[in-house]
């Protein structure tokens, strides 16, 4: 569907780059050789786009030599077919187009909010999973260090009983060394 949009006064102003009260006379004048413009249903006036370039073409038309303003806007105007000088009704539609859009933003966000408030949810169970993992983790860490620490004390406490072991083989050995006659060590 093919939606036309409308200027009222102060847009046309702007449009072709004039003052608001100039372009008020600009389209008195066309309204006085016959050219009717759409009004919405309050009675104000609206143009469209073809009425702005309508406009323009006034804009350049109007800057020849020997040519005035209301000259220029009649003869645009009897080239003009004027047939459509019924009030807008389309005004209806667009309301209703532009309720649809309405309804349709807030639908959007609607679900833009749903979307938040997920990852919302979804980034506090992420942070929970990590100091979840973290805790786990320092356990973990926890438990090695202990282990290797117990390793630690077995392994030097069963160093040392061999060394105990060892000095207490060496003594015996002494012991009977110098226990043996000095004959019997010759023997050997």
């Amino acid at each position: 569907m093919y939606m036309e949009f409308y200027e009222k006064v102060d847009g046309l102003a702007r449009a072709i780059g004039v003052t608001t009260s100039t372009a008020k006379k600009y389209y008195l004048l066309f309204e006085e050789h016959g050219y009717n413009f759409k009004r919405n249903q309050q009675g104000q006036l609206l143009f469209s786009q073809d009425d702005i370039n309508l406009f323009k073409e006034l804009m350049v038309l109007k800057n020849e030599k020997g040519m005035t303003v209301p000259k220029a806007v009649k003869e645009i105007a009897k080239d003009k077919v004027i047939t459509d000088t019924t009030d807008i009704t389309d005004i209806t539609v667009t309301t209703e187009d532009i309720t649809v859009i309405t309804n349709s933003v807030t639908t959007v966000m609607t679900e833009l909010e749903e979307l938040k408030k997920l990852v919302k949810n979804q980034n506090e169970i992420i942070e929970k999973q990590q100091e979840d993992f973290k805790k786990q983790f320092l356990k973990q860490e926890s438990y090695i260090k202990d282990s290797l620490e117990q390793r630690d004390k077995t392994l030097v406490s069963t160093l040392r009983e061999m060394q105990e072991s060892q000095k207490e083989i060496a003594a015996s050995l002494m012991e009977e060394k110098n226990n043996k006659k000095w004959w019997q060590i010759w023997l050997r």
